[in-house]
């Protein structure tokens, strides 16, 4: 949604002749145009109806912050009627960072919805990557389908020895084994795992619902 705010300066006329003659006139100032971008209301409880149109948009969404990363805050979930649906929040410069405070609080979050695709080609990517020792443990955390990362995104740097990250490889290459079976099984050419880069986000309080 764009709305257009005009400026413009009404010219001056100057009439003194006794013939009613212009003596003189003022030019009109350039008009300037200055584009201002509202976000577009995304609703956490129709998400999957809404999100494919808003991809790269900047949206506005509410929930209750159920989960923030302990580990710099740069990540929450909130939710909305549906407790198993979480939509990802990401932290970033302009809004700062999440706390363990805000847990159980409900916000509204501005700020640019963003998709990851999966499909055969990207995970034949990862796998490669993981095979040459290329893709960091972080990085093959995926997401569930309601934008939800697994369980444990958020630990301690690991520390182990060799039979350790052979066996971590192990797990990510079978997590992409269960990913491809799971998207054949879908019927789908890929799966889209969604995010909202945050531009601010503001508690709702009880005395601003009305």
């Amino acid at each position: 949604m764009k709305k257009l705010i005009l400026s413009i300066a009404v010219a001056s006329l100057l009439w003194v002749s006794c013939d009613d003659q212009p003596k003189g006139t003022k030019e009109v100032e350039d008009v300037e145009i200055i584009e201002v971008t509202e976000p577009t209301t995304l609703n956490i409880n129709k998400f999957d109806e809404q999100v494919d149109a808003l991809s790269g948009q900047l949206i506005a969404i509410e929930g209750t912050c159920v989960h923030t990363c302990e580990h710099g805050g740069t990540k929450m979930f909130i939710i909305g009627e549906d407790p198993d649906y979480r939509v990802k929040i990401m932290a970033t410069d302009e809004s700062g960072n999440f706390n363990l405070e805000m847990e159980g609080s409900d916000y509204a979050v501005v700020g640019v919805l963003e998709e990851y695709r999966v499909d055969n080609a990207e995970l034949d990517k990862l796998e490669a990557d993981i095979l040459s020792d290329e893709v960091a443990e972080e990085d093959m955390k995926h997401k569930t389908h309601d934008g939800e990362q697994e369980e444990g995104d958020e630990h301690a740097d690991h520390k182990g020895d060799g039979n350790d990250h052979d066996a971590d490889k192990q797990a990510q290459l079978e997590q992409i084994n269960s990913l491809r079976q799971e998207l054949a099984d879908s019927g789908k050419d890929h799966f889209s795992y969604w995010s909202i880069n945050a531009k601010s986000f503001k508690e709702i309080k009880k005395e601003d619902i009305q």
